[in-house]
């Protein structure tokens, strides 16, 4: 492929993180001549999903070399159990026991053995089912690439324990957490923010754009309980949150309800690194050029024989030219970043392989779980636990996500709350309310946002993940870049179904049918 591929594009595409795929499968599809590069082996970068030998390999490189991925570090890895099974012991089972299966005891080589069956998420998020996302997977068709779980509850930390949280009205009137009192006041609450368009949203809370959500809680005589729910819970702030902000979070949450389940989110199946590999698939059916394992060495703008603005990129010994280039930032040569100073805010994440969920339930959960701060300082942590049906980990087993804005660094910051749910010794033996963690992974992550250098148009930084629950930003900016690119034409228009395709030229058809003369009366 490197011999036979061409020099000339008219936009190309380094990184396959989700905002650089959502541009090519873009461009792709109104018909531009598309290069899709990325350096690693797989797609996604940091949105991608591995399984478990997949994520040794990937803890190893960054390890050895930090300067591989600039924007994870501080990355310790921690395992609770043996490397090897114990010798199981023979003993008398009671009736009990041989009516119910021992549960398994998990060993570092079982987790070996059973690599292939883990998917596991470096930047896990969910998607509101009337989020923008959503609309753009079914507008555009993407969604026949993708298959999706709904959550199927949202919890959240209360008095000390986890709670579940009343999200429809049919569970607020059915939990026994509120009074009767609080019920109607809820539903008051909830039901006069989703009336409101942006106009009136703007006139009804004009006095209250320098106050916090919390304050305008207080204020309509809500009680402590119901300020949990409403502020930690639904709209997942803090008791600083701007009020604006606490209203739209509400309202984005209360208005993906009852679309497709009891909550209003969605998980992707298989994890969300499937996502970016949806968009890329459109780009290739729709002539978009693949090429990974393709780091590059050079990024150069110059300009051309007409007097247009060109990018060259240097790679592999090759020039490759084009138009546009759309570039995720920890690929973009410094020189060419704006001198500005850059957004930048960093992120805590830990993912945990536990041998149960959080808090029974009949069947296997997918849960949302909302921690307010611990401490005085601290940033609300989120928490999503997903099972075996998702296709993220083998039977009897969970992973379960922590993410939350860095204060100190990921374990300081997220080891409390882990202790909270999860028993941490390791002991798979011992009975009680709280699954047995068996490993985890502290990471952080950088999450820098900048804009390329005066004068340069024709390149496109991509920022990274947010530590946003949704993908509402890389959704927001690979539209922006688009336009940029491409003025006046329409956003990821509907592909059609491949039964709907019809080539008009260049095919060969096959022999007239002819029946035998037998046939004909």
């Amino acid at each position: 492929m490197d011999d036979d591929l061409p020099t000339d594009f008219q936009v190309i595409v380094v990184g396959t993180g989700m905002v650089e795929s959502i541009v090519a499968a873009a461009c792709s599809r109104i018909g531009k001549n598309v290069l899709h590069l990325d350096s690693s082996d797989h797609y996604g970068g940091l949105w991608a999903s591995y399984n478990f030998e997949g994520l040794q390999k990937f803890i190893k490189e960054i390890n050895s070399d930090p300067n591989r991925q600039l924007q994870v570090y501080n990355l310790i890895e921690k395992w609770y159990i043996d490397k090897d099974s114990p010798q199981e012991e023979t003993k008398q089972e009671t009736e009990e026991e041989k009516t119910e299966p021992p549960k398994k005891i998990w060993s570092q080589a079982d987790f070996a053995s059973e690599y292939r069956k883990f998917n596991i998420d470096m930047t896990p998020k969910l998607l509101f089912s009337r989020g923008p996302l959503v609309e753009l997977l079914i507008s555009s068709n993407i969604a026949r690439y993708a298959e999706f779980r709904c959550v199927t509850r949202v919890l959240t930390w209360l008095n000390d324990k986890l709670n579940p949280v009343p999200c429809s009205r049919a569970d607020v009137f059915a939990t026994e957490a509120v009074s009767i009192v609080e019920k109607r006041m809820l539903m008051k609450m909830l039901t006069s923010i989703v009336g409101y368009n942006e106009e009136e949203m703007d006139n009804e809370f004009k006095d209250w754009t320098d106050k916090s959500f919390k304050d305008y809680l207080t204020h309509k005589g809500l009680t402590p309980n119901l300020i949990h729910y409403v502020l930690y819970a639904i709209a997942g702030g803090s008791d600083a949150m701007p009020c604006l902000e606490g209203v739209r979070e509400c309202k984005k949450f209360l208005m993906s309800l009852g679309r497709y389940g009891n909550t209003p989110f969605l998980w992707p199946m298989y994890g969300s690194g499937e996502l970016p590999q949806g968009f890329c698939r459109l780009c290739a059916v729709f002539g978009g050029v693949y090429c990974l394992n393709r780091p590059i060495d050079s990024v150069e703008t110059k300009t051309g024989d007409e007097g247009k603005e060109i990018v060259v990129i240097g790679s592999k010994s090759k020039n490759l030219n084009c138009d546009h280039l759309v570039i995720g930032i920890n690929e973009c040569p410094k020189d060419l970043l704006s001198s500005e100073p850059s957004e930048s805010s960093d992120i805590s994440k830990a993912i945990f392989i536990t041998n149960g969920t959080i808090m029974p339930s009949e069947k296997e959960p997918l849960t949302l779980l909302r921690f307010p701060p611990l401490d005085e300082g601290d940033n609300p942590v989120t928490v999503l636990e997903v099972g075996p049906a998702t296709g993220s980990c083998p039977k009897g087993l969970f992973a379960v996500y922590f993410i939350t804005n860095k204060v100190k660094d990921a374990e300081s910051d997220l080891m409390k709350y882990a202790e909270k749910i999860f028993d941490m010794t390791g002991d798979q033996t011992k009975a009680g309310d709280k699954p047995t963690c068996l490993w985890s992974l502290f990471y952080n992550v950088k999450d820098v946002s900048a804009g390329v250098r005066d004068g340069v148009e024709t390149v496109h930084v991509c920022a990274g993940p947010d530590a946003g629950l949704d993908f509402d930003r890389a959704v927001i900016q690979s539209e922006q870049i688009f336009k940029k690119i491409c003025p006046g034409e329409e956003f990821l228009p509907r592909a059609p179904d491949p039964e709907d395709i019809v080539f008009e030229d260049d095919v060969t058809h096959g022999p007239e049918f002819r029946g035998d003369e037998g046939d004909k009366e």
